[in-house]
């Protein structure tokens, strides 16, 4: 697909057709701006109206100052009296008039976000329709996902036609999610409790993303020497018990850093029978963040002959921005949400905060961490620019579509005695751990197209393309504009 060019005009200013401005005469533009700012009646640098400065301009024989709103401006002259004065002016008035964007705007530059372009397939007739259709009586493949989180994989892998025959996760919450989500009946907590015995006899897929704690940048990186940086052994287990067709594996890039840690990974997975391939691929063509993670591929080697290379596929990018995923008109809960004014003032005097870094709608997401939502003040989460008042904090929802969960992903429910933010923090940190579904898609795509013997389809030369499809489908589900594949994005392989 063509780079996109990072969102244009009509992107950013596509939510404000109409805006209320208050006239004045010239020589009264610049003292009656200082009033209305003393008094916050105008939009700042951190509101949606505000991004590209004041936007002041001449209206006919007058200036017009774009505000807030006309109900801000009236109850904030109760309370100062120049600001009463202003508007009793003669030749004052407030009137709404088409929005005048700034002359300032800055289009962010092209980034190409695909992956492997130089596999691409060729333009063919059709609308990918031939590719879709899944077996209807049993699965097409059975898979087993470990340290499962909430099922980033299984929203992935049930798009395919695949079957969940096992899984495990410790975490409590994060089972109740899995649970509310998926129907998998062989569920289990810490896999160091799981008996050999209660592994698949048969299986297609092994996927799992293992703790990443001992190895991301944002740790000390204890690795190996870390307990959890062992649990990698739990799938060594597993490959030689339930001996799978192939594998996927997520962790963070941060461990092709570690080169001892990954030597150990990569020969102790090869020694339990597979060719191993690793690369790190970036999400970002798929969803509306970037957020890039060190892959595991291994295919089983048949009576010890080896395999070809493995190839990750090729990947579109979709070129989703902020707009995409994030609702910038009034939500609910906008309260638990909304950083308060001390946070805000805190923020504003942080010396590496600039409000360049709020989740505008034609940029790009940041990253999202396990951590997210804590230290607001300190710039170290990004915040959500507002049309009035100060920023607020994603949503639960919001994360799931930066993330790339589809809408009908359920979130879990507030429980009994809980705090409203502390369960907001809850689902921060289990998206900000999880996986995104429409990448792990395409890339099982491609390791599906490399095991024999699947159970569904003959035709193992589709799953490629069967994959890249799936992938695209869960992106464009888990944006706003929920009208499903678009013909653009329907397409999007072959651009």
């Amino acid at each position: 697909m063509a780079a996109n060019v990072g969102g244009s005009l009509a992107e950013t200013t596509s939510y404000v057709r109409r805006e209320p401005v208050l006239l004045v005469p010239p020589q009264l533009a610049k003292s009656s701006y200082a009033v209305l700012i003393r008094c916050r009646c105008v939009a700042r640098l951190w509101h949606l109206a505000g991004r590209h400065g004041s936007r002041t301009h001449r209206y006919g024989d007058f200036i017009a100052i774009p505000i807030l709103s006309e109900e801000v401006v009236s109850k904030a002259s109760l309370l100062d009296r120049e600001l009463c004065s202003l508007l009793r002016t003669q030749g004052v008035s407030i009137v709404e008039k088409d929005f005048q964007p700034s002359n300032r705007i800055h289009i962010p530059p092209p980034f190409d976000a695909r992956i492997h372009p130089e596999r691409a397939p060729p333009a063919r007739v059709g609308t990918g329709a031939e590719i879709t259709q899944v077996p209807s009586r049993r699965a097409a493949f059975s898979y087993a996902e470990l340290f499962a989180g909430i099922g980033g994989f299984g929203v992935a892998l049930e798009s395919l036609g695949g079957e969940c025959v096992f899984c495990s996760e410790i975490d409590e919450v994060c089972r109740t999610v899995y649970a509310l989500n998926f129907s998998t009946k062989n569920q289990h907590g810490d896999i160091y409790e799981v008996r050999d015995r209660d592994f698949p006899s048969q299986l297609d897929l092994l996927v799992g993303g293992f703790p990443c704690q001992p190895f991301s940048s944002l740790s000390e990186q204890p690795g190996l020497h870390c307990p959890k940086g062992n649990l990698f052994l739990q799938i060594v287990r597993v490959l030689k018990l339930s001996k799978p067709k192939a594998f996927l594996l997520e962790n963070v890039p941060g461990l092709v850093r570690m080169k001892d840690s990954l030597n150990v990974i990569a020969n102790a997975l090869s020694d339990a029978g597979y060719d191993v391939t690793t690369e790190v691929c970036d999400a970002r063509g798929l969803v509306a963040t970037s957020r890039k993670r060190l892959f595991f591929v291994g295919l089983r080697r048949q009576q010890g002959i080896e395999n070809a290379p493995f190839e990750f596929p090729f990947i579109p990018d979709l070129g989703f921005r902020g707009v995409d995923v994030l609702e910038y008109c009034d939500i609910t809960n906008d309260t638990i949400l909304r950083i308060n004014d001390d946070q805000m003032d805190r923020l504003s005097r942080e010396k590496y905060w600039k409000p360049a870094h709020l989740a505008w709608p034609n940029t790009v997401c940041q990253t999202l961490v396990s951590h997210y939502g804590n230290s607001v003040s300190r710039g170290k989460s990004q915040l959500v620019p507002c049309a009035t008042g100060n920023p607020r904090r994603f949503s639960a929802r919001e994360c799931a579509r930066i993330m790339g969960f589809p809408d009908r992903f359920i979130l879990p429910k507030r429980r009994e005695n809980q705090g409203e933010m502390a369960h907001l923090k809850e689902q921060y940190r289990m998206f900000g751990n999880a996986v995104c579904p429409p990448l792990i898609a395409a890339i099982a795509g491609a390791v599906l197209a490399r095991c024999n013997k699947m159970t569904g389809y003959s035709d193992h030369s589709c799953w490629v393309d069967r994959g890249r499809f799936a992938a695209v489908k869960l992106a464009n589900e888990a944006t706003l504009r929920q009208d499903g594949i678009t013909e653009e994005s329907s397409e999007a392989d072959r651009l």
